[in-house]
């Protein structure tokens, strides 16, 4: 195990009158380059290699060890969304996921190019190939769909970001239904073409059962937070504009994961990423040394992230 180099405590004892915050920034040899999340741990991407993060006694409560990137989703399949994974699920009704038919009839690119999906293509843990196919004016302007059993009755949903020309984007959610992948929820479409959202969390909802999707509007344009709930029977409750200045997405980029959960709350950045906020709380924000870029990930008790210019940033709230 090597330790990280130099650390330097850059924020402490911020605003909050509870606890310190700390912001500690730590050295690696060669800049970051990505953060990474997998099932079998989380990983630092930089220009000399890629390291394993794990917690112990070494600067920001967190150890960097030399390793390769273990786990990571697969590709999906020939003839898919090009730069698409496979969503997997180790158990329910629909096991795996991804996007298919591959279009370039929206034109918006907010993900790097103007190639999106036509269509979401699932398997069922029985075997069995379905597919559920846009209408031209739609496409799926998502990199990886989401499974998850958003109702608490056994069997999984697939949650998709999904946009049409008349009004941009929207939460879609899709089961199965009779043997047939069809679409049993979606949220309000943003208002126009061209104006996309990234969702931030799925939780488990409150009360009995049920799951809450935390998302955030035009995370571009002044980031605008909503959720959008499924109880158990079924039944859609959404909330709207619960608060502003957000962004967990730069323009251009394949990286989705700007935001983490961590103690239950929701961490996002800041629209203009200086400062780490928890927008469904009235905790104070977290001040960061410079804008981030990279994915944001929980490990042991701190948010684990990166600044655009390559420092690794270990965050203890």
């Amino acid at each position: 195990m090597v330790r990280a180099g130099l650390a330097t405590a850059l924020l402490a004892a911020l605003s909050s009158p509870v606890a310190a915050q700390t912001v500690t920034a730590i050295e690696t040899d060669g800049a970051v380059t990505a953060i990474v999340e997998t099932l079998r741990g989380s990983y630092v991407e930089t220009e000399r290699g890629t390291l394993r993060i794990e917690p112990g006694d070494c600067d920001g409560g967190v150890c960097l060890v030399p390793d390769v990137i273990r786990g990571l989703p697969a590709r999906a399949p020939e003839g898919a969304l090009p730069d698409g994974f496979v969503a997997s699920a180790s158990s329910g009704d629909i096991v795996r996921a991804w996007y298919g038919r591959p279009t370039g009839r929206y034109a918006h690119g907010v993900l790097g190019d103007a190639i999106e999906g036509g269509s979401l293509v699932a398997q069922t843990g029985g075997g069995t190939t379905v597919e559920f196919v846009l209408p031209e004016s739609q496409v799926f302007e998502d990199i990886t769909p989401r499974i998850r059993d958003l109702d608490s009755d056994g069997k999984n949903e697939i949650v998709t970001i999904r946009a049409s020309r008349s009004g941009g984007a929207a939460v879609a959610i899709y089961g199965m239904r009779g043997g047939d992948l069809v679409e049993i929820a979606s949220s309000s479409e943003n208002g126009r073409a061209n104006r996309w959202l990234n969702i931030a969390a799925i939780l488990p909802g409150t009360g009995d059962g049920g799951t809450e999707i935390v998302g955030v509007r035009t995370p571009h344009i002044g980031g605008r937070l909503f959720t959008m709930s499924m109880a158990p029977d079924g039944s859609i409750t959404e909330r709207n504009d619960i608060a502003r200045d957000l962004s967990n997405h730069l323009i251009g980029s394949r990286e989705l994961g700007l935001s983490a959960v961590l103690g239950g709350e929701v961490y996002l950045p800041s629209q203009d990423r200086r400062a780490l906020r928890r927008p469904l709380s009235d905790a104070a924000d977290i001040a960061l040394p410079a804008p981030i870029d990279k994915a944001i990930i929980a490990v042991a008790g701190r948010l684990v992230t990166a600044t655009e210019d390559g420092r690794l940033l270990v965050v203890e709230p």
